[in-house]
């Protein structure tokens, strides 16, 4: 197979085509197909960091929940007298989720002393399966079954801001393996491909 090409003078010129390059050369996906380029490893910390801080102002310093006073003679319908936060009305869910927000900020916060600390591989895997498990904690606690149905009679900012700071853990973890992992793509990517080159071209190289 020929590639035909014209030189200076106008003379067209024959030259054989290379598939073994053609076959070498990365493909770049462009359209809706195209997949989207992964973050670095730092934004991406960065993500989940900012979803741990999210959920520990809400843990401590937010209202979650409006809070009903009892029913009784005189009151036949709860009338909402004040709200409580997460730390004192989630006293099981809280340590979960202080876990999260811990391990979610730890590889940024150890990232300066990375290279003596030595953190484990797959701290980014545990980062995005807390986050998951916590948001999916949260969202039952928050959104299907409300702690003291008795006394809890709504839900307020704070727990739909520690919901949604659980997401951005989790969210943070996925890119943060996205991130991590696409070098070892790349490598993959731009190693040659022997097996796609003619015998004549290998035995050539090798010679």
């Amino acid at each position: 197979m020929t590639d035909r090409a014209t030189n200076g003078r106008g003379v067209i010129e024959s030259r054989p085509f290379d598939l073994a390059a053609v076959a070498s050369e990365p493909e770049h996906p462009t359209g809706a197909g195209a997949s989207v380029r992964p973050l670095h490893p730092l934004q991406a910390e960065l993500i989940a960091a900012a979803g741990a801080v999210l959920l520990l102002v809400s843990l401590l310093l937010l209202p979650w929940f409006g809070v009903a006073g009892r029913v009784g003679r005189f009151a036949p319908r709860a009338a909402t007298i004040g709200s409580e936060g997460a730390w004192h009305t989630l006293t099981v869910l809280r340590w979960p989720a202080l876990l999260t927000v811990a391990v979610a900020l730890m590889p940024l916060l150890a990232r300066p002393a990375q290279r003596w600390l030595g953190l484990p591989r797959r701290t980014h895997e545990i980062v995005a399966a807390l986050g998951g498990l916590t948001a999916l904690l949260l969202a039952y606690r928050v959104l299907i079954q409300l702690p003291d149905p008795s006394r809890v009679v709504d839900q307020q900012a704070g727990a739909i801001l520690g919901l949604l700071g659980a997401l951005v853990i989790a969210l943070g973890g996925l890119e943060s393996i996205r991130a991590h992992a696409a070098p070892a793509r790349a490598r993959r990517a731009t190693r040659p491909r022997h097996a796609s080159s003619p015998p004549g071209e290998l035995a050539r190289a090798r010679g």
